[in-house]
């Protein structure tokens, strides 16, 4: 008698079940050096790259998401009060400006000792951080391309579209 895939899944590398969801919707991938998945994804905006990394020491499978866009230094200062702004409406993950500039969305899932995450899990980490990514991508161009205040950036990103044009 054959297991159930989600039985299978449990016991391999939460990596593995990742695999499994991207290999289901036929997107291709790689196991970087330090064995972290990348992938790329075509959001409203762009193509974003992603990649999850297992954390063993903490039992946190991490999600991240470059919006692609670097922050210049003079930038820090307004890029740090947008990125404050939209992580409070941010129900989950973050983004974040490391060191070299980059903006990232973050998102993790903290796992007991030896429970790995479903399908189910793996692929809601995936369109928690697409949606955030494509809803405030606008502002972060804003800021970084167009020179706007984080205000202004966020000004022109919160608005909800009702209907189809």
């Amino acid at each position: 008698m054959s297991q159930p895939e989600e039985d299978v899944l449990v016991s391999l590398d939460p990596l593995d079940v990742v695999e499994h969801v991207l290999t289901a919707e036929n997107l291709e991938f790689d196991r970087t050096e330090d064995g972290d998945l990348a992938f790329a994804l075509t959001g409203d905006w762009k193509d974003y790259e992603l990649w999850f990394a297992w954390r063993p020491e903490a039992d946190c499978l991490q999600l991240c998401l470059s919006v692609d866009l670097q922050v210049a230094p003079e930038q820090r200062a307004a890029a740090f009060e947008l990125i404050a702004t939209l992580n409070q409406r941010a129900w989950l993950g973050h983004f974040e400006v490391w060191d070299d500039g980059e903006i990232i969305f973050r998102h993790a899932m903290a796992l007991m000792t030896g429970e790995r995450p479903s399908l189910a899990q793996a692929a809601a980490m995936i369109d928690v951080a697409m949606e955030a990514a494509d809803r405030y991508y606008p502002a972060f161009d804003f800021l970084v391309r167009g020179a706007k205040s984080a205000s202004d950036a966020v000004t022109a990103c919160m608005f909800e579209t009702v209907g189809e044009a």
